[in-house]
């Protein structure tokens, strides 16, 4: 049997088992799911020869250009449109063949080729023979739900948020020989994680030649952090990325990565994202905006007619937001959840999923349940197909759900002006 979601367990990687959803489904109704997604595997967005400045052999060359989704990333969400089908049939959103799942889904993508990319992989999955179309602005073109702009944010707001992010990296240093930082950069220098051994790379590009700081940003960035910190970050989750496609053993990390030591050094990446994306000032700012857009869609499931600022048709029964890791990482972190899944805590692997249910009961009374959902890195690598024997990786971010009235507040004060000061 599918199953939505479980109690989470921090710490320990847990699948899918059978348990209550279905009686759960028996009493209750589900009326409408959201579902936040990050993008599929891609290449780096990073040029070859921009990372290999920092290595003393060259990275690998990707069949995509530069942050494109791959073929292999295409299929992987695929397979994961066919799972969420299969197990949205099974709780009763909508029926397990022909195009009713279609006709009810709503798809709204960011502007990159990767996220309209992987709404179309994500589409085809639901329903193959009469995909949901998938809608966006202009290819290109800023989308602010999901990249809300920074040129409109006081100054004063913007001195807070430097403030705020450079008071909780005080409190969490990055030490110039933290184990982590050290085995990057042994990698980098064409060694063994655990091997150090020291290269002729110019010593502007190494790991350890600045401090990690919180600086002013620019662009979409109100604020940023620079040095090794970010640095290491962007070559972990590049890893990932090699390990995820399914690159030969010999290619991922020169060799010298297998899937124990990525699980390791992907928390340089979930550390970065801590700091940045999930300091409660830059979360309210980069995604109050998205989180009050999915609060307002399962609004006007509830209410069966339009509510301004809600996504889709009133009748909708499952609503796909597809964009980023950022996106993720500041929604979870005005939730206040954290998860640890498949030896990984807080990480935002592509994919990922987080969905709001919104359940009636028996009653009328409404209750909403966030899931998050990803698979594994072994199911990514080798292209497994999701059942319910082989689910993705499942956490029930809050064990008890939200009844309606509790939902709305939660969304209200983390939203608010007031919440960060």
């Amino acid at each position: 049997m599918f199953k939505l979601g479980l109690t989470l367990l921090l710490g320990c990687f847990t699948l899918i088992a059978p348990s209550s959803l279905h009686a759960q489904a028996q009493r209750d109704r589900l009326k409408l799911v959201v579902v936040l997604s990050r993008h599929g595997v891609r290449s780096p967005t990073w040029t070859v020869a921009r990372l290999n400045g920092y290595s003393a052999k060259p990275w690998p060359t990707w069949p995509a250009a530069p942050g494109e989704l791959t073929d292999h990333g295409y299929k992987l969400l695929e397979a994961f449109g066919q799972y969420d089908r299969a197990a949205f049939a099974e709780a009763g959103l909508f029926a397990s063949t022909g195009c009713e799942a279609a006709a009810s889904t709503y798809i709204w993508a960011d502007t990159d080729q990767r996220t309209l990319a992987s709404g179309h992989a994500l589409a085809g999955g639901l329903s193959s023979g009469c995909p949901p179309q998938v809608r966006s602005l202009a290819a290109g073109e800023n989308d602010p739900l999901f990249h809300p702009p920074t040129d409109a944010v006081p100054a004063t707001v913007a001195a807070a948020a430097l403030t705020e992010l450079q008071q909780r990296l005080a409190a969490q240093p990055v030490a110039a020989d933290d184990p982590l930082l050290r085995s990057m950069q042994n990698l980098l220098n064409g060694c063994a994680a655990t091997d150090p051994c020291t290269p002729n790379l110019a010593p502007q590009n190494t790991l350890f030649d600045a401090a990690t700081a919180a600086v002013r940003g620019k662009g979409d960035h109100l604020v940023d952090i620079q040095g090794p910190l970010p640095l290491a970050s962007t070559f972990s989750e590049d890893l990932l990325l090699e390990y995820a496609e399914g690159m030969p053993a010999a290619n991922v990390g020169w060799g010298h990565v297998d899937e124990a030591e990525l699980r390791r050094l992907i928390a340089l990446h979930s550390r970065y994202f801590e700091l940045l994306h999930r300091t409660p000032t830059l979360a309210r700012l980069g995604s109050g905006p998205m989180l009050n857009t999915i609060a307002r869609t399962l609004q006007q499931a509830i209410e069966g007619k339009p509510v301004p600022g809600a996504l889709g048709p009133a009748g909708a029964k499952l609503v796909f937001l597809v964009g980023h890791d950022t996106n993720l990482a500041g929604i979870t972190a005005l939730l206040g959840a954290h998860w640890s899944l498949d030896g990984r805590a807080d990480d935002t692997s592509p994919g990922t999923e987080l969905a709001f249910e919104l359940w009636q009961s028996p009653t009328g009374d409404y209750s909403v349940r966030t899931v998050l959902r990803q698979q594994t890195l072994r199911q990514m690598r080798e292209l497994q197909p999701l059942t319910s024997a082989s689910p993705p990786a499942t956490a029930n971010l809050h064990p008890n759900g939200y009844s309606w009235a509790a939902f709305q507040a939660l969304v209200s004060s983390v939203t608010s002006e007031s919440s960060s000061r």
